[in-house]
């Protein structure tokens, strides 16, 4: 029931490339910092409606001179891009058709009701070479993502937990939608320091996103365990969706399956 919607919106977004056409000349970037971003990306995933199709094939490369080349429906388009810290814009003919962030070597972006995430072609090649790839999970009306790695974690099957590996490491994903609720979980980070049960206690900050993040490591009676919380601050949700700060958690047999390399690159791709 939802190819008819997916075709009527890859021929607007064709049309509106193709009939508009860019305006060349004014610089894309606000510092020389984003000429580190500039090449090819290939897509990895798309969404639209929690729906996930296809993304072989489909590319984006960012040009100096402010324009971008696309591949995304079924021909080549243009469009401009401009990007604001980490904050990445499209538009065609002044009008903007995409929003989205560059962080490191990803690029996530909306447009026309569909999300797609990128990887810098380099970083992409060197991925796949070492047998690795990723995958990405979205929690709560697309409001934000983790990108793990799939040659270690799943999503389960049976709902029970977000993310699982062979060797029992567990993860949940879910936000926290009030600033009280926020401060009552930080309150509860310094209240298991000294719970009964709790040993090997540590507590990290961390900058995840570019926002402040606490992180607790411990082991209680049955696992070890982390938590992070990644606070926002204010409210970055929506009106159905209300969201002040993002929760992980992961759970273990040991110290390494809960805050190995892997669970911290899940912990620093959050993006929103």
């Amino acid at each position: 029931m939802k190819k008819f919607p997916l075709l009527c919106l890859t021929l607007v977004w064709s049309l509106s490339l193709t009939a508009c056409g860019t305006s060349h000349g004014q610089p894309h970037t606000e510092s020389d910092a984003a000429a580190n971003y500039l090449g090819k990306y290939l897509c990895t995933s798309i969404t639209m409606d929690n729906l996930t199709m296809n993304p072989a094939g489909k590319w984006l490369t960012l040009k100096d001179d402010g324009t971008a080349s696309t591949f995304l429906t079924e021909e080549e388009s243009e469009a401009e891009w401009k990007l604001s810290g980490d904050q990445l814009t499209m538009t065609v003919a002044g009008k903007t058709i995409g929003t989205g962030k560059l962080q490191g070597s990803t690029l996530t972006l909306e447009m026309m009701g569909m999300e797609y995430t990128f990887s810098q072609e380099g970083v992409l090649a060197q991925e796949q070479a070492d047998g690795t790839a990723f995958a990405t999970f979205t929690c709560y009306g697309n409001l934000y993502a983790v990108r793990y790695p799939t040659a270690l974690f799943r999503q389960d099957p049976a709902g029970l937990s977000d993310l699982y590996s062979e060797d029992g490491t567990q993860g949940w994903i879910t936000k926290l939608d009030t600033s009280e609720r926020v401060n009552e979980w930080l309150a509860g980070f310094d209240e298991k320091r000294t719970k009964e049960g709790t040993e090997d206690y540590q507590r990290l900050e961390l900058t995840v996103s570019g926002y402040p993040a606490s992180a607790i490591i411990y082991r209680d009676e049955t696992s070890w365990r982390s938590e992070v919380i990644v606070n926002f601050g204010s409210n970055v949700g929506n009106e159905r969706y209300p969201m002040y700060a993002a929760y992980l958690y992961f759970t273990g047999d040991t110290y390494m399956s809960v805050w190995s390399e892997e669970i911290q690159g899940i912990v620093n791709s959050l993006t929103l």
